[in-house]
């Protein structure tokens, strides 16, 4: 199977939080990817084109044999070697920006669950997704190349491209074992509904209704799960949601409270301040100062569920 990148030569492209770099290894093994993170949860992926690299973990390794597609939470303790020979692609994502992608489509849940997990797929024989993804690839490093206005927004579709490409090839089927049982269902349901619901703004009781089981089961299974209440995690959310709307959209204080179905500007205003600590319009105020997105990438984040 052949698969090409059309921006291969490029070295290295990077923007608010993703970073995607090539690699060559030559006649020498090397390190990649190491140098980059971002605040909160980060995420890598690696596709190797060909030869081989290595996932080395403080008391395990695991080899990925190109073609092949590597995904997992990037920690401090893994380290990722190209073998000699190799080339491939490796980027990493922030909690923003994977966010973002996964966005709140009836899929969402299922996707959050797979990108939350460590897998790896081998690609010889899947050619179209192996297509579909280094075409993405090739997308993000042109948008990231040209740094027009929606780049953000072109490269969390192609993220989302990917992530649906990986679902449809039967990753979360791979990846579920024994220890996947009910409460994991019924938590993965929860998400689902409070993705489909979010603006409607749903009570816990309703959410467990629709479940089948009480509000007592429902947050003990997000408690136990989690460390957190369905309530708790249902304001993550929505506060999530309010912050991307204020930082990325033109839309007014009005507009953004009714969207979000508060009865009010000054209900969502009372909100907002009680999870954030600052209102909304100066939220979106300071989010243009250099260092906000960081702090703000760490309240409130719906990536937190796993």
């Amino acid at each position: 199977m052949r698969v090409t990148f059309d921006q291969l030569a490029h070295p290295t492209a990077h923007h608010a939080t993703v970073h995607t770099d090539v690699f060559r290894s030559g006649l020498d093994d090397r390190f990649v990817g190491g140098l980059v993170d971002f605040p909160g949860r980060t995420v890598q992926c690696i596709m190797v084109l060909s030869g081989n690299a290595l996932r080395i973990k403080a008391d395990s390794e695991e080899m990925i044999v190109g073609p092949a597609i590597n995904w997992g939470p990037k920690s401090s303790d893994t380290r990722i070697k190209a073998k000699a020979g190799s080339n491939g692609i490796i980027m990493t994502l922030g909690d923003a920006t994977l966010s973002n992608a996964i966005g709140h489509k009836p899929e969402a849940a299922a996707l959050r669950l797979m990108s939350a997990r460590e897998f790896t797929l081998g690609l010889t024989a899947k050619p179209n997704i192996a297509q579909t993804i280094s075409t993405c690839f090739d997308a993000i490093f042109k948008e990231l190349d040209a740094g027009q206005t929606g780049m953000e927004t072109v490269i969390e579709a192609q993220i989302r491209i990917m992530l649906v490409s990986l679902w449809r090839a039967g990753v979360n089927e791979m990846i579920e074992d024994q220890s996947y049982k009910s409460a994991n269902l019924t938590l993965e349901r929860f998400r689902h509904l409070v993705e489909a619901h979010l603006r409607q703004r749903w009570p816990v009781h309703r959410f467990a209704t629709e479940l089948d089981v009480s509000p007592d089961r429902l947050h003990d299974i997000c408690t136990r799960t989690l460390g957190k209440p369905p309530q708790r995690l249902i304001r993550d959310r929505l506060t999530f949601e309010a912050q991307a709307l204020l930082q990325r959209s033109h839309q007014t204080l009005d507009q953004i409270a009714d969207h979000l179905g508060f009865r009010s500007t000054s209900q969502f205003s009372a909100f907002f301040k009680a999870e954030v600590g600052v209102p909304p319009g100066s939220f979106r105020r300071a989010s243009r100062q250099q260092g906000w997105e960081e702090k703000a990438a760490q309240v409130g984040s719906y990536a937190d569920w796993p």
